[in-house]
């Protein structure tokens, strides 16, 4: 593997409108979460000119107007143009929006058993029903997003075959970053939500603090938990098969990865 990585945030919110120099120059590969099929659109339409980030397609279990604007069909369409879904899940805040959420959970789980995809999904407040729904529709290529969930339901997320992606507010919770075998673990900014401590700039990609307070606990360095990241990254591309849906670039560096 070769001795300098790219920052990788695994977990991000862009604005599709973005300059594309302007995400060149984070020089940081990220994967881009959509909380809508609307906005999944707009941010598949500019795929092909943003050389190092990954747009996804997503329907975020918060925002109810994404909820009740699913479609299935359209889901599964704007999957076939990328390698990256996120941002899917539930959420706990409203329980009485649980029952419409576990609805298009179902539908995108559904789809992913078919065209496996890169995945974050949320699970704010509804840890176990998350762990509970993988159980019922197992997929390749979960990623828990902000894994917030107890040792035990951890270790339950990870024989299911789950991987975590932890950013510098998640990374304060020490017995839940500690029960996340390393081989399992990515890095992500939640950008803007989630990298609001911490050092500056709060931007995507900014991810070397995380990286250090994790390489501590593993007893590494900064750079070995960064190779080990991408490394874990391209074990999820291999087993999805999505290399041939990344940029050039990106897909490039996961090969190496390899």
């Amino acid at each position: 593997m070769s001795a300098t990585w790219p920052p990788l945030d695994a977990h991000a919110h862009i604005d599709t409108t973005i300059d594309p120099r302007e995400l060149l120059g984070l020089r940081a590969v990220i994967l881009a979460a959509s909380r809508s099929l609307e906005e999944s659109t707009r941010a598949l339409s500019r795929q092909s000119g943003d050389l190092l980030t990954v747009w996804g397609v997503g329907v975020h279990p918060a925002v109810r107007a994404s909820l009740e604007a699913y479609d299935e069909k359209e889901f599964s369409d704007l999957v076939k143009r990328t390698a990256y879904v996120g941002e899917i899940g539930l959420d706990g805040k409203v329980r009485s929006r649980l029952p419409r959420q576990r609805e298009v959970l179902a539908s995108v789980l559904g789809c992913l058993q078919r065209n496996p995809r890169l995945t974050s999904i949320h699970s704010y407040g509804a840890t176990a029903e998350v762990v509970d729904e993988l159980e019922r529709t197992p997929i390749r290529g979960a990623i828990l997003h902000w894994w917030l969930g107890e040792p035990t339901l951890t270790d339950k997320a990870v024989k299911l075959g789950a991987y975590f992606s932890v950013n510098a507010a998640s990374v304060r919770r020490t017995e839940t970053i500690e029960a996340i075998p390393l081989d399992r673990l990515l890095i992500e900014t939640d950008h803007p939500d989630g990298n609001r401590v911490g050092p500056r700039p709060y931007q995507p990609g900014n991810v070397a603090a995380v990286e250090s307070t994790l390489a501590r606990t593993h007893a590494m360095s900064p750079t070995e938990l960064r190779a080990r990241t991408w490394k874990n990254l391209a074990t999820l591309v291999e087993a999805t098969d999505t290399s041939g849906l990344l940029p050039p670039r990106v897909r490039a560096i996961v090969s190496e990865a390899m």
